[in-house]
């Protein structure tokens, strides 16, 4: 089984990452999102990442993104606001 985790990027997330999905080190959510933004896009990716909500394997998640653990195999789904909100 992989190590990672895939993210897949919507709307502006996508546009800002300039890939539809990549694929990080599994953990928690402050640390894949950290791994998301190491790359050349990574400032413009991080100002977005800041409005965006997050679904792990479809399930929203809410709290402290140090605290919402990301497993080996798992989706994590990247969604800007949409619609202006």
């Amino acid at each position: 089984m992989s190590s990672s985790v895939i993210v897949r990027f919507y709307a502006a997330a996508r546009a800002a990452a300039g890939a539809p999905e990549v694929a990080v080190p599994a953990g928690t959510l402050a640390e894949v999102l950290t791994n998301c933004t190491a790359g050349p896009t990574g400032k413009a990716l991080g100002q977005v990442l800041e409005r965006c909500s997050f679904l792990v394997d479809g399930a929203a998640v809410h709290g402290e993104h140090g605290d919402i653990l990301i497993s080996a195999g798992s989706t994590l789904d990247v969604l800007p606001p949409f619609a202006g909100g």
